[in-house]
């Protein structure tokens, strides 16, 4: 599912990395805030057997303030954190040396063959339209295409039931 809901405020530099403006999302949105999607949307993630997502912390701040404004807890069952679960199978160095750093989902992609050509084309199957990293519709295009990946790799097989 994808829901765009009109905002107050959109952080400058945020609106540099996914290209959504205060006005955008108004538009696309018809104006309808979060709180006309709350009862899906919580629906959704209470009957979800697991939510997958890259870096489930930030997506899930996010989540945890909607709610929060709707005097609500957000729950989920259980969560799979794509960017921490593959880190040591990335093995991507820290610029220190020392350790290895969390994949971007882009570093992610390359080292299990998925590539931004296949992203695309799922993502306008999914959704119909041509849309780019960062866009919520993208990334979630990739990661569900890099975990079925790991899956075809006998990597996470435990996913397998939720994907």
């Amino acid at each position: 599912k994808n829901f765009f809901f009109s905002v107050d405020y959109v952080d400058p530099s945020a609106m540099m990395v996914h290209g959504f403006s205060k006005q955008k999302l108004f538009e696309l949105s018809n104006g309808k805030k979060f709180e006309h999607f709350f009862d899906e949307i919580n629906a959704d993630f209470i009957s979800a057997d697991a939510v997958v997502a890259h870096n489930t912390a930030f997506d899930f701040s996010f989540m945890r303030a909607e709610f929060e404004r709707m005097n609500e807890i957000f729950k989920v069952n259980n969560e799979f954190c794509s960017m921490k679960n593959t880190t040591a199978l990335c093995c991507l160095m820290r610029s220190s040396g020392r350790g290895y750093k969390y994949p971007k989902l882009s570093e992610l992609c390359n080292f299990l063959g998925v590539s931004e050509v296949d992203i695309q084309k799922a993502t306008n199957e999914f959704y119909g339209q041509n849309i780019a990293f960062h866009d919520a519709r993208f990334d979630s295009t990739a990661v569900y295409l890099a975990m079925n990946k790991c899956i075809e790799k006998g990597i996470f097989k435990e996913l397998a039931n939720f994907l």
